[in-house]
This record gives C-alpha cells, structure tokens and sequence, in this order.
C-alpha cells in the first residue's frame, strides 16, 4: 500500500500531463516527476491502459508502485507524450 495521499498522486499525475521529455522504452512510454523529496516515474502500458506511477528514487532508496491514473487525467498525459514525441 502506498503511503502517497489523494493529493500527491493528483499532483504527480498533472506534473505529468505538463512533463516534456518523455522517454521510449520497449516497456511503454515514460517521464519523472518531483515531487515530495522524490522522483517518481509516472509510466505509459505499451499498448493501451491508463497511466501509473511506477515507482520512485529518492533519500532512503527506492520504491515499486502500481498507482493508476484515473480517466480524467489519462488523457492529459498522453497528449504531452504526444507532443513530447512530435517531429517539429
């Protein structure tokens, strides 16, 4: 269980939304996020699903997390991977 409140989660997810380097791996689209003393990485399924923050890095070690976005913010967030992503 993670110790991330309602409003950190919120806030990690619209940090995200607003994130311009984004990261391409075999396992899905990335980006961090700081937030809180951590950097938590908010990560893209391969293929389709909703966005979660896949963990974090920060004093005292690091964590694994599966923490789902809600639709709301789903859609945010893949539109600044887009755009991340886009060829200008």
């Amino acid at each position: 269980m993670s110790a991330l409140t309602e409003d950190d989660k919120a806030a990690i997810f619209a940090a995200a939304a607003t994130a311009t380097k984004w990261y391409r791996t075999s396992q899905g689209d990335h980006t961090f996020v700081d937030h809180g003393g951590f950097t938590w990485t908010v990560q893209l399924p391969p293929g389709e699903g909703k966005p979660y923050i896949s963990g974090s890095r920060g004093w005292g070690g690091d964590t694994a997390e599966y923490i789902e976005a809600t639709w709301a913010e789903t859609f945010p967030i893949i539109d600044a991977a887009m755009d991340a992503f886009r060829v200008r």
